[in-house]
C-alpha cells in the first residue's frame, strides 16, 4: 500500500468506470487474482467500479477496486447468443471499428479486487465506450436484481422464447420497457392458470408520430395474441402500450420488468441511459431505453397524474378478482 494515499491522483489521472489497465499496471493487477484465473498479457483488464468508490476520499472505506478480465476472442464476429446481455454468465463485445473489431469475451467470475491505491501509478491505457461501459455495468448488476418467476409459469411458456424475442425485436424501436405483473408467484398446480398483465412502456417522444395510434393497436393485439396462446395455464388479462409521460413509478411498482435489455442495447445508438430501479413488493423496476440519452431515465415516468390514477385503478380492479 502507498504510504500517502491521494484519491485526487486517482481522480487527475482519468480513472472511472471502463477504464482499462495499462500493460505494467495489468500485470501487477494480475498477481492479485485468484489462483484459479490465468492472466494473459493480451487481456484487457476492466475496471468495474462505481466512479464514486474509486476516487472516493477515504482508503478505509473503499480499500479495493474490481476489475474485470475480458479475453481477446480470437474469432472476429460476436456470438449473437452471448452478445448484449443476453446470457446472465457470459458476454462477448465487438470494440473499435466495425470492419476490423477486437472482439472480448468474459465470464461473470473473471473479476477479483486490487488495492485502490495502485491506480495512482499510472494512466488507464484506454476506456470502453459509453455504451459498452454501461452494458456491463448493468450486466453484472442483473447478476443480482435480476427478475425471477415462478418455475411452473416459466415451463408454460418458455418453449416459445424465440418466437417472443422476435416480436421484440420487430418493435424495439418503440420498446423503452417491457414489465409483468403476475396473479401470484406461487409455484400453481397443472389445472390453475396464472394470470397475467403487461406494461410496455414507449419512449414518450414516439407518442408524437403520425403512426403512434396505429402502432400502439399493432403491438397491442401482437403481444395479446402470442400471450393468450398460452390458455388455459396462463391467461392474459391484457397488454396496455403507454408512453413513459403516462405512467408514475407508482403504477408499475408491484411489476416485475420483463427482461428486455439486449434488444434495446444491440442497436446502433451509441449512448445507454443510466439505470433507475428500485426493489418493491415481490418487484423491481429498471429500464434500458435504446434511444434517450445518458442522463434521461425513468425519470420520465413524471408523468400525468390522471393516467397514473386511471392504470393504478384498472389493476387493482383486475388483481382484486384474483382474491
Amino acid at each position: 500500500m502507498a504510504e500517502v494515499f491521494d484519491s485526487e491522483e486517482i481522480a487527475k489521472r482519468g480513472w472511472r468506470q471502463g477504464t482499462i489497465l495499462g500493460d505494467a499496471l495489468a500485470k501487477l493487477a494480475g498477481e492479485y487474482a485468484p489462483r484459479t484465473m490465468d492472466v494473459d498479457s493480451s487481456d484487457w483488464l476492466v475496471l468495474t467500479s462505481h466512479d464514486c468508490d474509486i476516487v472516493n476520499v477515504s482508503i478505509d472505506k473503499e480499500p479495493v477496486v474490481e476489475v474485470l478480465r475480458m479475453r481477446t476472442a480470437a474469432a472476429g464476429k460476436v456470438d449473437r447468443r452471448q452478445s448484449w446481455g443476453r446470457n446472465p454468465r457470459t458476454l462477448q463485445l465487438a470494440i473499435g471499428a466495425r470492419e476490423t473489431p477486437v472482439v472480448l469475451s468474459c465470464g461473470v467470475h473473471d473479476r477479483w479486487t486490487i488495492p485502490r491505491d495502485l491506480l495512482m501509478q499510472e494512466s488507464p491505457a484506454r476506456c470502453l465506450p459509453d455504451k459498452e461501459r454501461r452494458l456491463v455495468a448493468e450486466w453484472l448488476a442483473k447478476r443480482y436484481i435480476r427478475a425471477a418467476f415462478p418455475t411452473e409459469f416459466d415451463q408454460r411458456w418458455r418453449s416459445k422464447l424465440k418466437d417472443w424475442q422476435k416480436l421484440l425485436r420487430k418493435h424495439s424501436e418503440w420498446m423503452q420497457g417491457v414489465y409483468l405483473r403476475l396473479s401470484t408467484v406461487d409455484e400453481l398446480p397443472a389445472n390453475a392458470p396464472y394470470k397475467c398483465h403487461l406494461i410496455l412502456a414507449v419512449p414518450h417522444r414516439k407518442r408524437g408520430d403520425a403512426d403512434w395510434a396505429r402502432k400502439r393497436t399493432e403491438i397491442e393485439e401482437e403481444v395479446g395474441a402470442f400471450w393468450n396462446q398460452f390458455e388455459p395455464g396462463i391467461e392474459c388479462a391484457g397488454v396496455e402500450v403507454l408512453g413513459t409521460d403516462e405512467i408514475t413509478l407508482a403504477d408499475i411498482e408491484p411489476y416485475q420488468r420483463f427482461d428486455a435489455d439486449w434488444v434495446s442495447f444491440e442497436d446502433e445508438t451509441p449512448t445507454t441511459p443510466a439505470v433507475v430501479g428500485f426493489n418493491g413488493t415481490s418487484s423491481y423496476v429498471a429500464d434500458t431505453d435504446r434511444s434517450l440519452s445518458a442522463g434521461k431515465r425513468l425519470d420520465v415516468l413524471q408523468c400525468s397524474r390522471q393516467a397514473g390514477r386511471w392504470a393504478r385503478d384498472l389493476m387493482v380492479r383486475f388483481f382484486r378478482t384474483q382474491g
